[in-house]
């Protein structure tokens, strides 16, 4: 038997404007379709609120607390209309295995390419298939020709979204490439925007919002910033670094070493002379009159640097070295 949709008429306070009024649509067997007596405006909202989710959603997993993606399977038409605003709404989360040349189809995530929006990779490394082959797809290699053409190949797509924090090598092989002659696709620009924050511009990506991130650091190191110039206690300061840590449980405690220390003035005594002379402080006149190749030359080399100190050190390591500091600081 072939699923249809019954639509329930629910009390609720309101929905998109229409007191008093709305829909839930649940999934059953031989039952009419009342849904389609209802105008094409009120279905679109009805699946709008049915199937946009506040994290990036797996194609090939089940969205987590919903049932509402077996509206997809109803008919033919409803799938139409619906998949096309699951794409819109939502953020869909892939790696380049689904898109490698030499991988089966049947373990590739499907993506619609005429109409996902939003793309989250959760990593930059090369597919499974490829990692055993001395000679990798077009997608896989280094300069991830393959992958670029995929995605410039997708006409409504306006966000991409790649975590390179596990596959930190490959990604900064891809960036040397870009700048090289001849590199990975005429006129590609990568450029560091922000700590752990790459900006992909030219080839045909000037309309896409297209960045690489280490996802720990650029989304840690915002609050941390904000946090060493503030004049919170000890005390607050530790309840800050417990939110951060059930986002990342190492991190914080690596990064606000080295904030601190910048701050007090001890940052040679972490890092030594010559690798604190990358320290870059954001909020500076120097960066600020900075040229655009410049401030790319000055953001990468700090990021470096701080991905560095983050693979070298343990957060046991960190809390112990601060603690001395602050010591020998007389705090």
């Amino acid at each position: 038997m072939v699923p249809q949709a019954r639509v329930t008429l629910i009390s609720t306070p309101a929905f998109y404007g229409i007191t008093n009024v709305i829909y839930e649509v649940t999934c059953t067997y031989n039952v009419a379709a009342p849904l389609f007596k209802l105008s094409p405006e009120l279905r679109l909202q009805i699946y709008t609120h049915l199937l946009t989710f506040p994290t990036p959603i797996h194609l090939r997993q089940h969205v987590p607390g919903t049932p509402h993606t077996a509206l997809l399977r109803t008919n033919r038409q409803i799938h139409h209309e619906a998949q096309a605003v699951l794409y819109d709404t939502n953020t869909i989360s892939l790696s380049r295995n689904d898109f490698c040349l030499l991988t089966d189809p049947a373990l590739q995530t499907p993506v619609e390419g005429l109409q996902v929006r939003h793309l989250r990779f959760t990593s930059f490394g090369e597919s499974l298939a490829c990692n055993v082959l001395a000679e990798r797809c077009a997608v896989c290699k280094d300069d991830a020709r393959g992958l670029l053409e995929a995605l410039g190949g997708m006409p409504v797509l306006r966000r991409v979204t790649i975590d390179y924090s596990t596959q930190i090598a490959s990604f900064m092989r891809f960036r040397q490439l870009a700048a090289e002659e001849g590199g990975s696709r005429k006129g590609l620009t990568v450029t560091c925007i922000s700590v752990g924050v790459y900006r992909v511009h030219g080839a045909g990506f000037d309309q896409v919002d297209f960045t690489f991130s280490h996802r720990p650091l650029a989304s840690i190191w915002p609050d941390l910033a904000t946090l060493s110039y503030s004049l919170l206690s000890e005390e607050e300061q530790e309840t800050v670094l417990a939110r951060l840590r059930t986002q990342d449980p190492d991190t914080p405690d690596k990064l606000w070493l080295l904030l601190w220390a910048a701050q007090h003035g001890r940052l040679s005594d972490v890092l030594g002379e010559q690798v604190a002379g990358a320290w870059v402080d954001e909020s500076s006149d120097a960066l600020a009159g900075m040229n655009e190749q410049q401030r790319d030359a000055a953001m990468h080399g700090f990021t470096v640097m701080l991905q560095t100190f983050l693979k070298a050190h343990t957060a046991v390591q960190c809390r112990r070295v601060l603690g001395l500091l602050r010591d020998s600081v007389g705090m």
